[in-house]
């Protein structure tokens, strides 16, 4: 009797212990439909995240290969995803929204940033005797993309200074080329992004007109993920094993400076000094519909687009 006790016991002791294995086994991870992929990203301090994450091994972990394809700016991503040479592209929304509009099918698929003071600005040479909005009347000015986050807010800009966007000519000039070209004088000012504002200070080489994040252009969301809908409905397990690697990014991103200053020299050609000295946003880790319905709005006020644009449309569900 003592044997036959014996061995029910072990029998449930089998079982229960067999029950709790399988409670604590994780699930298999889904089969992605891509394991590489082409992300195009513009080289500055918004896109850290994706290189903490490659840094990291987060889309390793998810069973991803990510192949970053500098950009110089999101409009220059949107052709590149619709004919699928890029399977994801980074977006300052504005670029997004006008495609939209225009009936490209593309939706917003993730957050990447948010200006602060000092992320970004309009600079001039250090001798070239423009101190002021008033002193760009009829020259050049540089900017990353045309028809993106710089043209607009530094239209926000001239028209706030009683000018007009037709009083400046704007020239397309990829973030790392404007310092040299500000100094050689092929441009009169340039709209410049982070890391490059804060080299291009530090090195005496350039002096600001003003910051054009400040006032209503504060808190903007400035940088965030795009895809097109067809490449999204066809790999809705490669896109999302995207999005789990970047929240975890972003989150390292929002909760340590040092994390993002370790990834900047490496990606972004610049020194660990600079780097320790750049202005840094916010590295948000949802995308804010209304803060987004701001960028929509001002488009809408400076005649990007025709029409009241609803970011709910814009943005994929989910993301």
């Amino acid at each position: 009797m003592e044997r036959v006790t014996r061995g029910i016991a072990a029998l449930a002791l089998a079982v229960v212990t067999t029950a709790c294995t399988a409670d604590v086994t994780p699930p298999p991870k889904p089969v992605l439909e891509k394991n590489t992929i082409k992300v195009g990203v513009v080289p500055t301090a918004d896109a850290a995240p994706l290189f903490i994450a490659l840094r990291k091994g987060y889309f390793t972990h998810e069973g991803l290969i990510v192949e970053p394809q500098f950009i110089v700016g999101g409009a220059q991503a949107v052709p590149s995803l619709l004919s699928d040479r890029l399977d994801i592209g980074q977006t300052d929304y504005i670029s997004t929204f006008t495609a939209v509009s225009h009936g490209l099918p593309l939706k917003v698929v993730g957050a990447m940033s948010q200006a602060g003071p000092g992320t970004f600005g309009l600079m001039a040479g250090k001798n070239s005797g423009i101190e002021s909005l008033k002193d760009l009347k009829g020259k050049k000015v540089a900017v990353n993309i045309l028809n993106g986050l710089a043209t607009l807010t530094v239209t926000a800009m001239l028209e706030d200074a009683g000018m007009k966007a037709s009083d400046v000519k704007f020239a397309e000039v990829p973030f790392p080329e404007m310092v040299r070209k500000l100094i050689d004088r092929q441009v009169d000012a340039a709209w410049l992004a982070e890391p490059f504002l804060t080299d291009g200070g530090s090195r005496g080489l350039l002096r600001p007109v003003p910051d054009t994040m400040a006032g209503r252009i504060t808190d903007l969301p400035v940088g965030g993920w795009m895809a097109a809908d067809e490449w999204r409905e066809k790999n809705p397990q490669t896109l999302a094993a995207f999005q789990r690697a970047i929240a975890k990014a972003q989150q390292v991103a929002a909760g340590s400076r040092k994390e993002v200053e370790a990834v900047l020299p490496t990606y972004m050609k610049i020194d660990a000094k600079t780097a320790a000295q750049t202005s840094l946003g916010a590295y948000p880790t949802a995308l804010d519909l209304q803060r987004l319905q701001r960028v929509a709005d001002l488009m809408q006020q400076h005649r990007y687009v025709n029409r009241p644009l609803d970011v709910k449309s814009l943005v994929a569900t989910g993301s």
